[in-house]
């Protein structure tokens, strides 16, 4: 059985939607970041290598761009599966803590901040918010500080021993994330029955000229392959240059969207496919 890695302390909602997607048995380990998911995946073993899972996008607050960049700097990894989970932050207190007004200062992830950006200004207008580095350890904080509340999830709740001062604060009612299950290495992906319903994800990096991305993207168009996601990020290493992550629906089995991508890399410097997985 894999080792599934998730971005962690217990309680996040990465670790709900491990939990979700691979079951109660399954053998989940905590990383402390974004970058410790990657590390650890990649770092040579002699066993059976682990899976992890990377949220990679929310519906209200866009892409998570700390897994986007670390699908740069590892080249190796590849997204086998995609799946998405309602997300639900909920205001958590110490147990002493009994009306809005005794709150301070509010943890959790920026991510999380910004989905509730607007309720959180209706109800705690005064209210310091505190970023940090997942909606578990903000929830740590929350139990260790008089005044303090965390944005995180019931689970998160239950294993700080906090309170629910006020449920389900996220802006969108539909507020969901999607999730990537990453390996690495050339793992085959689970492909869809229908086509239509298998999506990818390419990485390009295009010389800085006028009609450049449009120009190179034109075989895509030319074959009738739908983009759903184009998202520009710096490249490590080269001030004022960027590359594209492009999100097409293909599993690549068509001839002609093989030979649209092979028509688009040429047209590129480089140009990476990084994974096919069902859009659930």
């Amino acid at each position: 059985m894999n080792t599934i890695l998730y971005l962690g302390p217990e309680g996040t909602h990465s670790h709900e939607a491990a939990l979700q997607h691979f079951g109660m048995n399954a053998k989940l380990v905590p990383c402390l970041s974004h970058y410790d998911v990657f590390e650890r995946l990649c770092a040579p073993v002699t066993k059976i290598r682990p899976l992890a899972i990377v949220p990679v996008e929310n519906s209200s607050e866009g892409p998570v761009t700390q897994t986007l960049d670390q699908l740069v700097v590892y080249p190796a990894v590849t997204i086998i599966d995609s799946f998405s989970i309602a997300v639900r932050h909920h205001l958590l207190v110490p147990p002493a803590t009994k009306r809005l007004s005794d709150v301070q200062r509010v943890y959790s992830h920026p991510q999380a901040l910004g989905q509730c950006r607007a309720s959180l200004r209706a109800v705690l207008p005064h209210a310091e918010l505190m970023p940090d580095s997942s909606t578990a350890a903000a929830a740590r904080h929350a139990a260790q500080e008089t005044g303090s509340a965390a944005l995180a999830s019931e689970a998160a709740a239950h294993i700080n021993s906090l309170t629910i001062l006020k449920r389900n604060l996220q802006d969108n009612t539909a507020n969901t994330t999607r999730f990537f299950v990453i390996a690495a290495g050339r793992r085959q992906p689970r492909i869809c029955k229908k086509p239509r319903e298998s999506r990818s994800l390419i990485h390009l990096v295009i010389g800085n000229r006028p009609g450049a991305l449009l120009h190179a993207l034109a075989p895509f168009d030319a074959a009738g392959v739908n983009l759903t996601f184009i998202q520009s990020r710096p490249l490590p290493g080269r001030p004022w240059e960027y590359g594209f992550f492009i999100e097409a629906v293909t599993d690549w089995k068509s001839a002609a969207a093989e030979a649209a991508w092979q028509l688009v890399v040429a047209l590129s410097e480089t140009g990476r496919k990084i994974g096919t997985y069902p859009v659930i």
